[in-house]
């Protein structure tokens, strides 16, 4: 590791820190031994308004003890070690300004992270050599390089982890896969990933843009902030003048969407909603272990909104090989829209959204047209025959949408319908909620509903994605490999162009 090279200002933890980091990783397997009565050590890095979030999570639960808490921004981080304290009853919670005062303590057993997403891999890679368990936000990583060297990293140091893909503990979206993987309404054939923006829509760009290639705008967004360590806020990323819509000041109740959409230090539509929803898409077609083999370019037409850089927003497919009979399944990226993920089978279909699912079986084998994705997302698509849906029995109507019976019955139904507890494919069930499980894991070392390969296979989609969209082009993949296939793919890099400070990914 080269970032020993340190160049930001009160730098409090020292060069011991440092050293220790360069040189120690740990191979093993188990966690700390525990004295009677004690609980496992949590430290949470970055507590913004996700990390907040993620931070209650584990306060709420009375098998870890949240010890110390990290962010480049002083603001914050006094508010979360308040938090913390409050919660405890005492003053004992430890606000740390470099995330690698934590990375080198042996009694932290637990590393919670909720920077942006250009710090994730760093430091994930790096908590794991120092043998910490890991809970990191999606996405995963910033590229598919730093996605690949998770999943290494997992494999190497034995590692409990989590990405935090929670749609996969929520028992709406169990039930819709587990439909689609017993194959109860056949193969699937086709299937919609809903998120991107379309046309000339307002929102941010599927993928990510550059905002601020002229150094003299970034400064007028807004002053120097004394309060954020802004060369650590950047990291590994090109160094350009504090902005507050990047970083925005203090503790606010929004997410900040400026970093997200910007290709330094975000991933775009694709890496905030596609680590989701094609999540769920990955998921349902068995393929949490491969990827496509072949990237569509989008026919969609160029966006006329100019903070989407003039590039299409949606409609990229991707080609996967079904492991029940080698046929083909597309994967279509569509607009935001009333369902997340569509599954089309042969002979039914399953849609499922956050609060909403709706099953359609005997309807025969359905091509997804635009006329079919247009009646499903208007309530105008009516088969005969639909088992269950939580938005009013006969689609024509939202009015049940917001209605927790409505969605319990339905869930209900279909679990009853198929048998889906004693049915023969079984996939990961969350038992006491996603962050209680995790923390179960770490006491059991056993898996956990979305580990590194896993949260690294859907990163690599949402990287697919960005780049057949800033590109405008598809190209063949090596889903063994993780690497472009066919002498295609030239001229576009996995990695990203330079990591400052040598802060590299290194497992």
């Amino acid at each position: 590791m080269k970032n020993m090279k340190i160049n930001r200002r009160g730098f409090l933890f020292g060069s011991a820190a440092a050293v220790a980091l360069a040189g120690h990783a740990t191979q093993k397997t188990g966690r700390r031994a525990l004295k009677p009565g004690e609980k496992l050590n949590v430290a949470m890095i970055g507590v913004g308004i996700q990390g907040r979030g993620n931070l209650d999570s584990f306060l709420g639960n009375k098998r870890v003890a949240v010890v110390a808490v990290c962010d480049a921004d002083r603001v914050r981080l006094a508010d979360a070690k308040r938090r913390v304290d409050v919660r405890y009853g005492n003053g004992d919670c430890r606000a740390v300004a470099d995330f690698r005062e934590i990375i080198v303590d042996p009694t932290i057993d637990i590393v919670g992270i909720s920077t942006p997403d250009h710090w994730h891999a760093y430091i994930a890679v790096e908590a794991m050599k120092h043998g910490k368990d890991v809970f990191c936000e999606k996405p995963l990583t910033f590229s598919i390089d730093e996605a690949k060297k998770v999943m290494a990293a997992q494999r190497k140091y034995g590692r409990v982890f989590q990405t935090n893909a929670w749609q996969r503990s929520w028992d709406l979206f169990w039930t819709a896969v587990m439909i689609v993987r017993n194959g109860f309404l056949g193969q699937v054939r086709y299937v919609d990933a809903n998120y991107g923006v379309g046309g000339a829509k307002l929102g941010g760009p599927s993928h990510p843009v550059r905002f601020f290639d002229n150094p003299q705008k970034a400064a007028e967004e807004g002053a120097s902030n004394p309060d954020v360590d802004w060369n650590m806020w950047l990291g590994p990323a090109k160094w350009r003048p504090y902005s507050d819509q990047l970083a925005p000041r203090g503790v606010h109740k929004f997410f900040p969407m400026f970093w997200r959409f910007d290709d330094e230090f975000g991933t775009g539509y694709n890496g905030d909603w596609g680590a989701h929803h094609l999540d769920i898409a990955q998921w349902g077609m068995d393929m949490d272990d491969s990827g496509p083999y072949r990237i569509l370019r989008s026919d969609e037409p160029h966006s006329a909104n100019l903070f989407h850089g003039g590039r299409r927003q949606s409609g990229m497919r991707m080609l996967f090989k079904s492991k029940a009979d080698g046929s083909d399944i597309e994967l279509y990226h569509g607009p935001f829209g009333v369902w997340g993920t569509v599954f089309y089978c042969d002979n039914g279909i399953v849609a499922v959204n956050r609060g909403k699912i709706a099953v359609w079986q005997g309807t025969g084998p359905v091509k997804p047209t635009k006329e079919i994705r247009k009646a499903l997302e208007d309530a105008s698509f009516r088969p005969e025959k639909i088992v269950a849906s939580s938005i009013g029995k006969d689609y024509g109507t939202d009015t049940a949408i917001k209605k927790d019976d409505a969605l319990g019955e339905a869930i209900k139904t279909l679990n009853a319908r198929y048998g889906l507890a004693t049915a023969k494919v079984q996939v990961f069930k969350a038992k006491r909620g996603h962050v209680a499980d995790f923390i179960d894991s770490c006491y059991t070392r056993g898996a956990t509903v979305s580990p590194a390969e896993v949260g690294g296979r859907t990163s690599i989609l949402c990287g697919l994605c960005n780049m057949s969209y800033v590109y405008d082009t598809g190209f063949d993949w090596d889903p063994v490999k993780n690497e472009f296939a066919n002498g295609t793919g030239k001229g576009i890099s996995l990695k990203r162009d330079a990591y400052r400070n040598g802060w590299d990914v290194e497992v």
